[in-house]
């Protein structure tokens, strides 16, 4: 979903919201007060919600079929992947907090998420609030309290997502090892901060604004001083999850479940490095 299309609909509702409250104001009758409060509430589902991607396969068909290494639990707030050690207990040396991208159901992240879970590192989707990450930008905060047994936190985003985990960082570095962006910059200078970062994108992605990209990089540590960059060759701007094809997106030469399968490859390679 491009930008203006994102600040087009948010126009709108902006604007039909007005008319709704400047109503509401005006209104004596109870009634009519409840049915517009009821119709605002409506156009906030309808406005952002129908516009969103859903995930491209059945969730609750995926978790009766995944094996019984992973924990899957859904919460209000956040699915949390939680990898199992044998010993009736989960691996918590690393953990994964996500944050998903603009206008994207966070259901079509859990296949990628697995495959991270899969590498002993314990995975949190966060569920945005009309699936914007911008929404509940500070939700990160609350799973170092839920989850204290894990020793080593990284941040991680799609597309928007990276971009609000990045700007969530740069506020609580200390709290992090490193910061994860799947087709995504940060806008906060994170450079001096002690932190790792890895970025990658797909050499096929007509989503992201590279131009935007390399502007933003010195935001970030130095390729080789703390950022390792990995353009995966075939892979495009919606692959990193599962909800199908995105508008204006570039026609990977791989498949979804390759691009997801390096991915998470090369996030559990770079989380061993020192």
């Amino acid at each position: 979903m491009t930008v203006m299309i994102i600040l087009s609909m948010t126009v709108t509702y902006l604007i039909i919201s007005r008319n709704l409250i400047l109503f509401y104001i005006n209104m004596k009758n109870k009634r009519l007060m409840a049915a517009t409060v009821l119709a605002f509430f409506l156009l906030t589902a309808l406005t952002f919600s129908c516009k969103s991607y859903p995930p491209s396969f059945n969730v609750e068909k995926f978790y009766t079929e995944s094996d019984d290494t992973i924990d899957f639990i859904e919460d209000k707030s956040y699915i949390a992947l939680l990898p199992k050690n044998g010993a009736g207990e989960y691996y918590t040396e690393k953990g994964i907090i996500f944050y998903p991208g603009g206008l994207v159901d966070y259901h079509a992240y859990i296949p990628l998420l697995t495959r991270c879970a899969e590498n002993k590192t314990a995975c949190f989707i966060v569920k945005m609030p009309l699936n914007f990450a911008f929404m509940d930008k500070q939700a990160a905060g609350k799973f170092l309290t839920l989850y204290p047994e894990i020793n080593n936190w990284y941040m991680a985003g799609h597309s928007l997502g990276g971009a609000i985990a990045a700007s969530y960082i740069s506020r609580h570095a200390k709290d992090f090892k490193g910061l994860i962006l799947l087709a995504a910059y940060s806008t906060h200078d994170i450079s001096k901060k002690n932190l790792k970062v890895l970025s990658l994108y797909g050499s096929n992605d007509k989503v992201l604004n590279l131009e935007h990209y390399h502007k933003y990089q010195k935001k970030l540590p130095a390729i080789g001083s703390g950022l390792t960059e990995i353009i995966i060759n075939g892979g495009n701007h919606a692959q990193f999850a599962s909800y199908g094809n995105q508008d204006g997106d570039g026609i990977a030469d791989i498949s979804a479940e390759e691009q997801q399968s390096i991915t998470a490859a090369e996030i559990a390679s770079w989380m061993e490095l020192k």
